[in-house]
């Protein structure tokens, strides 16, 4: 099928403009393309975690630059202590993040897990999160869980990552 000169233009008019997109993460560029301004996406609903419908236009989103200054690293649990005095079952872990060193976060987790199948396990932590204390320990980071109505489920790597390893 040959094309003529206009729908090649037209063609590469379409690529470089997802490349900039890709690229820049330029939001004029996004409602441009995701046509954000449709009446199907303003009428579009997400359920809450509290069981009220949230339209799209409520939900809060963040820029990719901003989703870009979140390091997220693989850390290895090396020690977990029961935190003492806290309401709720929380544990103060003891993490080996590499070239970033040894880290103590605290997390409220200990209703969920046991310490023994939390040593040695590998997690996802937010790593450039100021430290903060809690219940008297400084936590210097925060981990990432799935949680619903009923549990928790800490996010793990599925193939076997060194501590500090940076996640894309």
């Amino acid at each position: 099928m040959a094309h003529n000169s206009h729908d090649l233009d037209s063609i590469m008019g379409d690529i470089n403009e997802k490349e900039e997109l890709e690229r820049n993460g330029s939001d004029d560029s996004v409602e441009k393309i995701t046509g954000s301004n449709s009446p199907a996406e303003s009428e579009s609903r997400s359920d809450d975690s509290d069981g009220s419908i949230m339209s799209m236009s409520e939900y809060e989103r963040i820029s990719f630059d901003k989703f870009e200054a979140v390091d997220l690293r693989i850390a290895e649990i090396l020690d977990a202590e029961i935190h003492p005095s806290t309401r709720k079952p929380m544990y103060k872990l003891t993490l080996d993040l590499g070239e970033l060193g040894k880290r103590t976060i605290v997390a409220g987790i200990g209703a969920f897990y046991g310490r023994e199948e939390l040593i040695g396990k590998k997690i996802v932590i937010v790593a450039n999160l100021a430290p903060r204390a809690i219940a008297g320990v400084v936590s210097d980071g925060m981990l990432l869980a799935a949680e619903d109505e009923t549990n928790v489920s800490l996010i793990v790597p599925d193939k076997d990552a060194s501590p500090g390893s940076r996640i894309h």
